[in-house]
């Protein structure tokens, strides 16, 4: 379907419109804009405290901040000495037992770990809540949720209320008519796909938002690992429905100065190193996204590498694509080392937005890795942007930027689906967060010593302290063979 530009316009005054309460509801381009790359669209279209506060109350008394892999990430028990750490590819084309060649990393839209895993087995999960006399069990979430919740930075410190994790109470888009809609949570029919996957693989359940705000910055510490210390999204979306470089000048984006407490507005276009500029020679890279078509202005790929300056404004930007050549790729066996896939329209999650759908999206193109010849030397990440104003019970367990009662993060857990032959089944209690992405990307496809080297580049990048995900893998163990997901929606 072509997009005409007055249309994502008209379909996100609706959206915002049935969405009160919420201040951040327009600042995320989630809303309805159906793909132009005329690629496959798998889901159905939807209708519509101190430094270490929380780590005990987390349950990882023994993954604290310094030995949630920062230390020792790369040890002989990660299973890095066969991992192929320095070897990522094939051998003569021919796919080599116990390590990972190809990473790809599934971004999806604003919910908590409580949200969509409660009650998995081995996790860390609540479902009833009691506050005072309003005692009561997590509803059921519906599928399309009536409204977007506030998840601003502004409404994500609130919620944390200095550790105690109880500002949902006086947040007013997180309860209306006492429905308790930030508490709900999705069970695992609502979900299939993803609880499928979780059981046969793994499952991160001490995974964290690097920051405490919404979409941008959180889809910025995906591929940078940090976000130029913006703690909101720009204020300028319509009607070109991104963010970035190529924004008007006049917009702008507040971040943290140097991460003090004093704020600046600044333009969204950061002269910040990234993932790709970490890579071993020879290793090749995408970003897949949802084609927007601008009418009279063209059309572009939704990408928040689009704020990244040194991506967005040289021949770099080529490897930014459009969603419908993942599957291509994979069949044509050409997919690169490091893929990050992103969907921006119907089947991104985001509230009032399908998860049903969302849901069968991500599954039907982590299937693709599992029915296919890459499966034996590859990995999927399925995770998320942001919290999306949702309640999750674990403090975050490291306060990092401005002070003590207005930190920039760590933020709220999110989901982090682990799906590899070679990674360990079950539940990963690890802490990690967003920008242990970017470290597993410099553990597997940079050169040796690699860790840190974005950290080194700009202080701003914590790839350097992020826990390690590679401790979530071992290469000596017999891989899990392919189980593909359910994509079928109840």
């Amino acid at each position: 379907m072509t997009v005409h530009a007055a249309w994502p316009v008209a379909v996100i005054a609706l959206l915002a419109a049935a969405t009160p309460g919420c201040s951040s509801c327009t600042g995320d381009p989630a809303f309805g804009i159906e793909p132009s790359d005329g690629g496959a669209d798998a889901g159905p279209v939807a209708d519509g405290g101190d430094d270490d506060a929380g780590v005990m109350d987390a349950g990882v008394e023994d993954a604290g901040v310094e030995d949630a892999g920062v230390e020792d990430a790369g040890t002989d028990d990660a299973g890095t000495a066969d991992a192929g750490v320095e070897d990522a590819g094939t051998d003569g084309g021919v796919a080599v037992p116990g390590r990972i060649d190809h990473l790809v990393v599934i971004v999806l839209e604003n919910h908590t770990f409580d949200n969509l895993f409660a009650g998995f087995p081995g996790a860390e999960t609540q479902s009833h809540f009691e506050y005072g006399t309003d005692v009561f069990d997590a509803p059921h979430a519906p599928d399309n949720l009536p409204r977007d919740l506030c998840h601003s930075h502004d409404c994500a410190l609130t919620h944390w209320n200095g550790g105690a994790m109880d500002g949902w109470l006086v947040e007013p888009s997180a309860n209306q008519g006492g429905d308790h809609l930030a508490w709900a949570q999705y069970w695992r029919e609502d979900i299939p796909g993803f609880w499928d996957l979780a059981e046969s693989y793994g499952l991160a359940d001490h995974f964290f938002s690097s920051n405490l705000g919404p979409s941008f910055p959180g889809h910025t510490f995906l591929l940078a690992g940090q976000a130029g210390w913006a703690i909101d999204n720009p204020d300028f979306l319509l009607p070109l429905l991104i963010w970035g470089c190529d924004n008007p000048q006049s917009t702008r984006v507040t971040v943290l100065s140097d991460g003090t407490c004093a704020t600046e507005s600044v333009f969204p276009c950061f002269d910040i190193p990234s993932a790709p500029d970490v890579l071993r020679a020879g290793t090749t890279w995408k970003f897949y996204g949802t084609g927007v078509d601008l009418g009279a202005l063209g059309s572009i790929v939704w990408s928040m590498f689009d704020a990244i300056d040194p991506i967005r404004n040289s021949p770099a930007w080529d490897n930014v694509v459009t969603y419908g050549e993942f599957e291509s790729d994979v069949q044509d066996g050409t997919l690169p080392n490091v893929s990050w896939l992103v969907d921006q329209d119907l089947n991104s999650g985001h509230p009032p937005l399908s998860m049903c759908a969302s849901s069968r999206w991500a599954t039907h193109y982590t299937n693709l890795i599992i029915n296919s010849p890459y499966w034996q030397n590859s990995a999927v990440i399925i995770t998320y942007d942001d919290f999306g104003g949702f309640y999750d019970h674990v403090p975050p367990p490291e306060l990092y930027g401005c002070d003590a009662d207005r930190p920039y993060g760590l933020g709220f857990r999110l989901p982090a689906i682990l799906i590899s032959p070679w990674v360990k089944p079950g539940v990963f209690h690890g802490v990690t967060e967003q920008a242990s992405v970017v470290r597993l990307i410099e553990e597997l496809f940079g050169d040796p010593g690699a860790v840190g080297m974005l950290h080194a580049l700009d202080p701003a990048a914590r790839d350097d302290v992020a826990g390690s995900l590679l401790e979530a893998f071992d290469f000596e163990q017999t891989p899990l063979p392919p189980v593909p997901g359910s994509e079928s929606c109840p």
